[in-house]
């Protein structure tokens, strides 16, 4: 696997593979764009890239190194998520990160520490990581992902070199376009009923369902944007700017992760109303549970 694979602009990918090159690496690295696989996926790449041993191009794909990244047990690697619970990145996680990065690497010269998701924290919990972004030691590299940097404070956006994957907008039909916009009002009036009413137009088609949790999903992260001050992407300030204003932003976290879930188990229901009802349900709780 190479840089190539990654739908990076020439001049990010050539950034990056020149930095890795000559072991200039920037210590911080925001990902963002993509889906959230893309991003694993890159993030893992130069993860395995900055603890290869390689003499040549890296990661070489064969050192002691590269065998243990491929089989995820390299002990100098370490990749953190918020919490399947409830959807929030806490901020005894980064305080953890922080103390843990003046320790030693224990196979090299590097650690690289990944961080999936940051669009879940709080300010507290960023301001804690801030901390060890700006002074990091010799050899610590961090990798954040989230799909918007803007989500991020400013003063953490700062520290990173943001580094952007392509493919992440989607056209989106009217008439989807107009249901998901009708969902997230209904998030917005925080009714299950409304919920229920909004979905009328998916009783009978699963791939229509599927193109309006996507579209949501855009909807959602465009509230975590507006949530960070930045501008929306989508035709849907109004309603992003809503959510934003109704939601916090691990709350709005939670309920974009279960809306991805949603978009990988809609194959898995057989009965298209019981999709549906079941939509609205996790949604609701998703958008009421206590954090």
């Amino acid at each position: 696997m190479s840089l190539s694979e990654f739908p990076l602009a020439n001049g990010e990918r050539r950034f990056l593979e020149y930095r890795l090159r000559t072991h200039q690496f920037p210590q911080t690295v925001l990902i963002e764009g993509g889906g959230e696989e893309a991003r694993r996926a890159l993030a893992r790449f130069l993860a395995n890239a900055l603890v290869c041993t390689g003499e040549n191009a890296r990661p070489c794909g064969v050192c002691r190194a590269c065998r243990k990244c491929r089989s995820g047990n390299h002990p100098d690697v370490q990749c953190f998520a918020p919490e399947k619970k409830n959807g929030v990145f806490k901020v005894e996680t980064c305080r953890a990160i922080r103390q843990d990065a003046f320790v030693l690497p224990n196979d090299g010269d590097a650690k690289v520490y990944i961080l999936e998701d940051c669009q879940s924290m709080n300010d507290s919990s960023e301001n804690a990581l801030l901390k060890i972004l700006e002074e990091p030691p010799a050899g610590v590299y961090f990798l954040l992902t989230c799909p918007s940097g803007s989500a991020m404070l400013p003063t953490v956006r700062s520290r990173a070199v943001t580094v952007t994957l392509s493919g992440f907008e989607e056209p989106f039909s009217k008439e989807t376009q107009h249901t998901a916009g009708q969902l997230a009002s209904a998030l917005c009036a925080r009714s299950e009923w409304a919920l229920l009413q909004a979905t009328a137009p998916l009783e009978r088609d699963r791939e229509e369902t599927d193109s309006t949790l996507r579209c949501l999903a855009e909807i959602l992260e465009d509230a975590l944007r507006s949530k960070a001050g930045a501008s929306a992407r989508t035709g849907f300030g109004e309603v992003s700017a809503q959510l934003a204003a109704q939601f916090t932003k691990p709350r709005l976290y939670a309920v974009l992760r279960e809306v991805q879930k949603l978009l990988s188990e809609n194959e898995g229901y057989a009965n298209a109303n019981l999709l549906l009802t079941g939509l609205c349900y996790r949604l609701h709780r998703a958008a009421e549970q206590t954090i």
